[in-house]
């Protein structure tokens, strides 16, 4: 588990493996920090991980992998719960991901029922099932087809909505965000070019489909998406680097229902411009301990409906750094991470002629945990893990009405909302996993 939400925006190029000496019964956690979405929805963490042709850590689990097909199962136990002014939630997943890899071939599918409480209501249920399959045709030259189901529910009554927005934001990491989502496929393909002096440009593209969804509740729709990206990776002595940048454009619309004028659909429409940078490699030249450090930005264009009822807070601008460290002990390897993230956004809107809308908002976040990966035999480790989380929500929220015209003129009336909240959280969780 991560401390924050998402994917992280990582090089289609491997490290060396010369920066990850490990002994041979060790798992290798991948210690790459995850960036914040800056939509308040674990689905879009989902997302973002099929944007991405990143190489799978877990081909970095032994220094040297055995001949032919290998497989790996993982199974973890996940607890969470967060506090954001009087609101508080609990959260408990069980995730299990299957990961198959066979010479230029790779397999990935994952799945995590869940139980979300909070403010008197429980939601339970499956976020999607996704699944994946990577083909390297060529050395660094990916073709990645992918997909995933309904969420269970599909689709969210105004009672489930209010319950997960009260502590949505996009700077603490809920799976429960990922219901209320339809069925979806892509395809994507990245290429890798050298250049000079070990620098190599990696280019990918590609293309996923929701179809239109019935129905009169609530559900997180995207349509067509349309993702592009480049990243340009290389090593400073045993150090890696990796700067990228990504765009996505959806072209979904608000769902609208007859006798609503707002629609149905969570996702706020139009698209999103991510960067980030990225460093990784040893803290020393004869430990083996490895540390990683990033710092990422995000920004929506086109979000016609920032403002949904699944967000606490409306969507903006998000950035953060994180740091994590993998240290042996040992046998075992003991992985402490910090993340710090904070969003904001701010609108100024006529609704009307008569009407302005005007809104404020920001969360700030940060996040430390520490996991420790025990080897309970050469192919099997057990990984407990936990973290905590502080930081504040505030938002201001005001509706400038004009007066009427005429001689008889009426003054106009303003009328402003908010509040100001600290967020606290805790997460702890332990982790089975299986190598075959």
């Amino acid at each position: 588990m991560t401390t924050i939400a998402v994917a992280a925006l990582v090089a289609i190029v491997a490290r060396p493996a010369a920066a990850q000496a490990r002994p041979d019964s060790v798992a290798r956690r991948d210690t790459r920090p995850a960036r914040v979405p800056s939509d308040s929805a674990g689905r879009v963490r989902a997302l973002a991980d099929s944007i991405l042709l990143e190489d799978d850590p877990e081909d970095d689990v032994d220094l040297i992998a055995p001949a032919g097909p290998r497989s790996s199962i993982s199974i973890q136990s996940l607890n969470r719960g967060y506090t954001i002014g009087t609101s508080s939630i609990g959260e408990n997943v069980a995730l299990m991901t299957y990961r198959w890899t066979g010479g230029d071939w790779k397999a990935f599918l994952s799945g995590s029922p869940l139980r979300y409480s909070g403010n008197g209501i429980s939601v339970s249920g499956v976020p999607p099932i996704s699944g994946r399959l990577d083909w390297a045709f060529a050395k660094g030259d990916t073709l990645r087809v992918y997909g995933r189901t309904a969420s269970s529910p599909a689709t969210l009554d105004s009672t489930q909505t209010a319950a997960l927005g009260a502590v949505s934001v996009g700077t603490i990491d809920l799976e429960s965000l990922s219901l209320g989502a339809p069925a979806m496929f892509g395809a994507r393909a990245a290429f890798t070019i050298p250049l000079n002096a070990g620098i190599s440009l990696g280019v990918r593209g590609g293309i996923e489909y929701q179809p239109r969804p019935s129905g009169t509740d609530r559900i997180y729709w995207t349509g067509t998406t349309f993702v592009a990206g480049a990243t340009v990776s290389g090593s400073v002595t045993d150090f890696h680097w990796s700067g990228a940048v990504d765009v996505s454009r959806s072209t979904s619309d608000s769902l609208l229902t007859p006798g609503d004028s707002v629609g149905r659909n969570l996702f706020r429409g139009g698209g999103s411009l991510s960067a980030s940078f990225q460093l990784d490699g040893p803290i020393a030249s004869s430990s083996d301990a490895t540390i990683s450090a990033s710092l990422w930005f995000q920004r929506p264009f086109g979000a016609d409906r920032p403002d949904q009822p699944n967000r606490l807070i409306p969507v903006g601008d998000s950035f953060g750094a994180t740091m994590a460290l993998d240290v042996p002990i040992g046998s075992w390897v003991l992985s402490p991470s910090v993340a710090v993230a904070r969003e904001s956004a701010s609108d100024d809107a006529r609704v009307s002629r008569l009407l302005r809308y005007q809104y404020s908002a920001s969360s700030w976040a940060a996040n430390a945990g520490v996991a420790i990966t025990i080897p309970l035999a050469r192919q099997l480790d057990l990984t407990p893990e936990v973290g905590g989380t502080f930081g504040n929500a505030d938002a201001s929220f005001t509706a400038v009405t004009s007066g009427s015209g005429g001689s008889g003129r009426r003054p106009g009336r303003t009328t402003t909302t908010g509040f100001n909240s600290g967020i606290r959280g805790w997460w702890a969780g332990v982790e089975l996993t299986i190598r075959f």
